[in-house]
């Protein structure tokens, strides 16, 4: 390989700067840009999620449609932006599509997305292949009003809060060798992107943890409740009977 084409391998905005990406082209779009269609594109998905979950006979509050807005917006970021990662990982620094660009944005907050890292790419599989169908189908089970509704609840939060657990921890164990440039702008992308945007997916999947176990114990309550009725009822009976 020639020194022209060595030095080309480290001219990119990523930590560390002696990470060699061989396929890397620089993006065409801005950052204002990239951000600005990405959010569009959620706030489309919300407007849908909306407009479905207002359909339902028995209304839902405020709340439970704007857990719903959150299911379907989980579901397209899994299915479409991470699994086009899951595809693409391995040439990613070089595409010039939007969703390559755009990941090449959020790299700047953690470079091993560019690198074929052995953590993020089985993590992102799975999140991908399991965790956006499982999006889906607890948003439709909320929709028809499933028995399983908060059960699927409980384990797509859970399943949120485990990965971005491991996500945060195998960086934190690798010294953050992969965020924060030493310049005051890196280190600003690096909050934003690394803490500022995964921190959603710990502060709603907690929140909903606590929302679905709530309802869960209410019903195993009144389940007890009537269990409990029941076998006295049965009991009584049995003792007139004898």
């Amino acid at each position: 390989m020639s020194s022209k084409a060595s030095a080309q391998d480290f001219v990119h905005p990523y930590y560390p700067w002696d990470l060699k990406l061989k396929h890397y082209i620089p993006n065409d779009k801005s950052t204002l840009q990239l951000l600005g269609i990405s959010g569009l594109a959620v706030v489309v998905i919300i407007i849908v999620a909306w407009i479905l979950s207002g359909k339902r006979k028995e209304q839902f509050c405020f709340m439970r449609r704007a857990v719903l807005c959150w299911f379907l917006v989980c579901a397209f970021i899994h299915i479409v932006q991470e699994g086009y990662f899951v595809v693409y990982h391995r040439t990613l620094a070089g595409h010039t599509s939007f969703l390559g660009q755009l990941w090449k944005e959020y790299s700047k907050g953690d470079s091993r997305y560019l690198t074929s890292d052995s953590f993020l790419v089985p993590m992102v599989s799975i999140t991908a292949i399991v965790k956006g169908p499982l999006a889906f189908i607890a948003f439709f089970a909320f929709l028809k009003g499933s028995d399983y509704r908060y059960a699927l609840q409980l384990t797509l939060s859970l399943l949120h809060l485990y990965g971005l657990g491991l996500y945060y921890l195998t960086e934190i164990f690798q010294g953050l060798s992969h965020g924060p440039g030493p310049r005051g702008k890196d280190r600003m992308v690096f909050y934003c992107y690394f803490l500022g945007v995964k921190l959603v997916w710990m502060v709603i999947p907690l929140a909903l943890i606590y929302d679905a176990v709530r309802h869960m114990a209410q019903c195993q309550h009144v389940s007890d409740f009537y269990v409990d009725e029941y076998n006295r009822k049965h009991l009584k009976y049995s003792r007139k009977m004898k």
